[in-house]
This record gives C-alpha cells, structure tokens and sequence, in this order.
C-alpha cells in the first residue's frame, strides 16, 4: 500500500513539474524562427548573455542598425540573451544600466 502511494505520488510531482516547466516556454510563429535575421540575433544575443561584463558596452555583441530596424533581429537578440544568461525579462535600458542598489552595504 505504501509502496503504491509513493509511486503516485512520484508520477503526479513529475507531471506537475512537467506542466510547471511547459508554462516557461514561448511560442513563436515557425516562420520567425528560421528567419535568418531571427537566427542572427538570437546568435548575437547568446554570444551577449555569455560573455557581458556589467558596465562595458564592448562586451554587447549587437548589431544597432538591425536591431533598430528588424523585428525579427530584435526579437531574436532579446530570446537569445534572456536563455544564454542574460537577466530574465530583459529591456534596452537594463542591457546597458544595470545599477546595483547598494544602500545596504556599510562601509
């Protein structure tokens, strides 16, 4: 008996970790992955979220016209270094400025 109730117990977790980590995804529309520009970006922004050192912009692998005017690049840049370590949830100002509040800090 409680051998049985272990083993439900263990599947349910296990499906509910699965619907849990499903939610994380994000659908994007097929055509948008393949884009090149798509691809671009998301390589670009990996390449970011890999090796961005706080505080120096050299560190941003970004092309700025492309980012300025292609979406898909955009959004590519934006998928690619939110999963290679950038910050979650990232925006422009946050990419450049992350500021550290350090009011807690006694010296």
């Amino acid at each position: 008996m409680i051998k049985r109730c272990v083993k439900f117990s263990s599947g349910v977790a296990a499906l509910a970790a699965g619907l849990l980590l499903s939610a994380c995804a994000f659908d994007r529309d097929p055509a948008v992955l393949q884009d090149p520009l798509y691809k671009t970006g998301y390589s670009d922004g990996c390449s970011t979220g890999h090796t961005r050192v706080s505080g120096f912009k050299e560190t941003i692998q970004r092309n700025s016209a492309l980012y300025e005017a292609e979406e898909n690049y955009r959004t590519g840049w934006g998928d690619g270094y939110a999963s290679c370590g950038g910050q979650q949830g990232f925006d422009d100002r946050s990419v450049f400025n992350e500021r550290r509040d350090n009011s807690s800090i006694r010296y």
